[in-house]
């Protein structure tokens, strides 16, 4: 079943994730609750093998899969170059899909799509593919779909990149280094505290604020902190 909000997909998504579902049975019911939720009329999503070839991974119906092929065999389209180039594409009208992407943009048109949106699929700073709304008319493919399609492309990647079975070593692994973190983050706490003569809560705050003026996490600002008081000491 179609899940009718965007929370709703993604509250689905996560869930299939901790129960170890199938991925490709994930993707496929989350390209279709991003196509009714957005307006699309086909979504596409191509990956990057080993070896940085781009690769139909899902899509939600075969003329998808077709049109994404036809952009592979011509290495142009606007998932093509979204995997390329990670960059959002938008474009909403058949004569500017047509101009832009030449024999593939004539293909989308023929297909009954006049409007297109591309975003990239990202891990960790890593561009590790792209995924391609088409829209049949321009009044669904708006600024507000475009964002809803990188939020659905992002969802599809933890469900690609996630979904690893770890052994019960590797998975407390993981819980230590999540809990080290977490400790950082309470001695740097207490450190702000002492220092700027505020409360707990206050200090958590000003935390916050230093690692977002300074574009970093919230570990890293607190280990920064941390290594200044240690320096004065």
């Amino acid at each position: 079943m179609t899940a009718t909000t965007a929370s709703q997909a993604f509250v689905d998504a996560a869930a299939a994730i901790v129960q170890q579902d199938d991925v490709a049975d994930i993707l496929v019911r989350l390209l279709n609750d991003c196509a009714g939720l957005t307006g699309a009329g086909a979504i596409g999503l191509l990956v990057k093998d080993g070896h940085g070839r781009l690769e139909i991974l899902s899509a939600t119906s075969h003329q998808a899969v077709e049109l994404e092929l036809y952009e592979l065999q011509h290495d142009a389209g606007p998932c093509v170059d979204a995997a390329r180039d990670g960059s959002q594409f938008s474009v909403r009208s058949p004569g500017e899909v047509a101009a832009r992407w030449g024999e593939v943009g004539e293909a989308i048109v023929a297909a009954g799509f006049h409007a297109v949106h591309a975003v990239p699929l990202r891990w960790h700073g890593q561009l590790i593919g792209a995924m391609n709304t088409f829209h049949a008319t321009a009044e669904t493919a708006d600024d507000e779909s475009l964002q809803l399609t990188q939020a659905f492309a992002d969802i599809a990647t933890v469900v690609i990149v996630q979904p690893v079975v770890v052994t019960s070593n590797e998975l407390d692994e993981r819980v230590r280094t999540v809990l080290e973190g977490r400790t950082v983050v309470e001695q740097a706490k207490g450190v702000l505290a002492e220092t700027s003569g505020v409360d707990v809560a206050a200090a958590y705050q000003l935390l916050v604020q230093r690692a977002t003026q300074n574009g970093s996490t919230l570990t890293e600002a607190a280990t920064a902190i941390i290594l200044e008081a240690q320096r004065r000491t």
